[in-house]
């Protein structure tokens, strides 16, 4: 009798595993609606130019030490018929970087499908804080494709901070931006 009660236990067992796939099913799932949203991506307009679009990212290290000086200026702009990545570098008080290049449409397509999947679009359009601090400068992501409209602003520090995911996923996909 002791053998059938553990056949029965270990059935009920096996029936706990079709549930947790059908889990892993679901996330895939959600996960695969969200990569399809961003596939319909609207860039074009009927015309088959370009919408407008304007990526501006400004970082830099404030009041420091020119040892430890940085700059970080990206702008990445859609006009009817060219996409054009613009970057500026400066390391230690040097321009280390300084350049604008055509962009092809399908990298463009690339990294709009990621900040696109970070909803770059749906965040608010902030105010520059009022509170200004002497030596600390802050650092701005600001968004722009047709009427949508988004910026933040930030300090240094807040990139360490475990609830900004979304906001540093978006920085880092910028940073990453190479012609």
């Amino acid at each position: 009798m002791k053998a059938e009660s553990n056949s029965k236990i270990i059935k009920k067992q096996s029936a706990v595993t079709p549930l947790h796939k059908n889990e892993k099913t679901k996330k895939n799932t959600k996960s695969e609606t969200k990569h399809s949203q961003t596939d319909s991506i609207k860039l074009k307009n009927t015309n088959g130019t370009w919408i407008p679009m304007k990526l501006v990212w400004d970082e830099s290290s404030g009041a420091v030490a020119p040892e430890f000086r940085f700059a970080k200026q990206f702008q990445l702009v859609a006009q009817k018929n060219r996409i054009i990545l613009s970057r500026r570098v400066v390391k230690k008080g040097k321009l280390i970087l300084h350049e604008s290049k055509e962009i092809s449409p399908q990298i463009y397509q690339k990294w709009m499908e990621s900040l696109f999947q970070w909803e770059i679009h749906q965040l608010p359009e902030e105010e520059i804080p009022k509170d200004q601090m002497t030596g600390v400068s802050y650092n701005l992501v600001s968004f722009q494709l047709d009427s949508t409209k988004s910026k933040f602003y930030y300090k240094l520090e807040e990139r360490n901070n475990p609830n900004w995911e979304q906001k540093n996923s978006i920085i880092q996909i910028i940073e990453r931006m190479k012609p």
